[in-house]
């Protein structure tokens, strides 16, 4: 007796999973395929709700080669700090968007260079980690141009070359700053690694093209290395 009731024990623990496997399913879960194309990240790595806003705050220390160099600055450009501020308020497919503006500043022999930069960034997020960057700005350079010449009496007993001078002063260079303005077009594409859900190192290619007071054009390429902040804005 005791035999026959551990067989039919056994029997009922062995049916209950084929009991269980052939119940129906609910017709409302995803099953398979639908299933995965529901999950978060199926399709691209990442997913990107549609009313999804974010502030990006980045900075950056810049390097740059300048391609054309008039004026003997050198090719190295100083190193620049920049830092931009973006909100991004438009998703187009898997693509975030929106404005930014930024500021540079650069230091160097011939004085401070200071640059307001309104632009439009682009960032794509991968996956949990990786994402890319693109940006183009406009750069309002505020830099040292050219003074209005400083003058000094003349000795009027000075030859000057053989010829007497006629005139009661003379124009000597001027050591005065005279800022002036001059624009550009900078574009940048790179990639910034999370860290954290909301910090994240970037690196990224920049090229500018400066048209400068005098007419000249000053294409620099270089990169730079910094940190991004990522906060979400909730609705």
């Amino acid at each position: 007796m005791r035999s026959r009731t551990l067989f039919f024990a056994a029997a009922t623990a062995l049916a209950a999973p084929q009991a269980y496997a052939q119940t129906v399913p609910d017709a409302t879960e995803p099953t398979g395929e639908a299933a995965e194309a529901q999950s978060p990240g199926a399709q691209g790595g990442w997913t990107l709700y549609p009313n999804e806003r974010h502030l990006l705050v980045r900075a950056e220390a810049t390097l740059g080669a300048r391609l054309n160099d008039p004026y003997a600055a050198g090719v190295l450009a100083p190193v620049s700090p920049f830092v931009e501020a973006t909100y991004q308020f438009l998703n187009v497919r898997r693509f975030q968007m929106g404005p930014s503006l930024g500021f540079q500043a650069g230091f160097d022999a011939s004085g401070a260079q200071f640059s307001i930069q309104p632009g439009w960034h682009v960032l794509r997020r991968f996956t949990e980690r990786l994402a890319v960057t693109a940006r183009a700005d406009i750069p309002i350079l505020i830099t040292r141009g050219a003074c209005a010449a400083d003058r000094v009496r003349a000795d009027q007993g000075f030859p000057g070359f053989g010829h007497p001078l006629n005139r009661p002063t003379l124009p000597v260079p001027s050591a005065g700053y005279c800022p002036t303005v001059a624009v550009g077009v900078e574009v940048g594409a790179g990639a910034a690694f999370y860290v954290t859900s909301g910090v994240a190192i970037t690196a990224e290619a920049i090229f500018d093209l400066y048209f400068g007071d005098s007419g000249i054009v000053f294409p620099i390429l270089g990169g730079g290395v910094g940190v991004m902040v990522d906060y979400e804005v909730l609705p």
